[in-house]
């Protein structure tokens, strides 16, 4: 229920914004009206595990201006989080394997200037998918309750530049809905919680396709 209601509200952001732009292409004749950006990216998630990982994301989109480019974006990625130590005067180590991340979002960049290198800023709104991955703990402790994987509604703003067909972005995840958690007991001590990062930040750069300055 909750990805139909994600998806759902994604598909109505893209077409209010490609309906509200569509009088306005008919004026719009510097730059070719469909592109497509491909990206790949450093990304870095913090909380008491932090994470590190890589990703890659697709963008289709059409510029309904010469200044407002909207379609979806599709990306995955793959985190390896840090061990952490928990306990009260217990040597006692919880390792999180690696953790898959997926998102399918509606998009719309706005481009300043009409220039061949142009800033932008950017908003991604849709549904997102995370893999709880796997947990061991060394030192004498139980791992009592493991994260679950987790499926939700988010959303991603960006800033970046296009340099003609090359492009550089920084884009920040924030992904609704409650903490992702691993909850340990050391032997002797009293259970300790480990909240693993949902939210991130990928550093991202790539190619543009299409939507050349005429």
């Amino acid at each position: 229920m909750t990805r139909r209601i994600a998806l759902r509200l994604a598909g109505v952001a893209l077409a209010l914004a490609l309906a509200a732009a569509a009088p306005a292409r008919a004026q719009s004749t510097m730059y070719q009206p469909v592109r497509v950006d491909l990206t790949a990216y450093v990304g870095y998630a913090s909380a008491d595990a932090t994470s590190w990982g890589f990703g890659a994301a697709l963008e289709a989109k059409y510029h309904a201006t010469d200044h407002l480019a909207a379609g979806l974006r599709f990306e995955g990625a793959g985190f390896i989080t840090q061990d952490v130590t928990v306990g009260t005067g217990a040597d006692t180590s919880v390792e999180q394997g690696a953790r898959a991340s997926s998102a399918f979002l509606a998009k719309a960049d706005w481009y300043f200037g009409t220039s061949t290198t142009r800033p932008f800023v950017g908003l991604g709104l849709g549904y997102y998918r995370i893999g709880a991955g796997s947990q061991s703990i060394g030192g004498g402790g139980t791992v009592v309750q493991t994260a679950a994987a987790f499926r939700g509604f988010g959303f991603c703003p960006q800033v970046g530049v296009n340099f003609g067909a090359f492009r550089l972005a920084a884009t920040y995840h924030v992904v609704g809905g409650g903490d992702m958690t691993v909850v340990t007991q050391a032997e002797g001590a009293p259970a300790t919680e480990v909240k693993l990062a949902k939210n991130w930040f990928a550093f991202e750069i790539g190619g543009t396709i299409g939507g050349r300055r005429l």
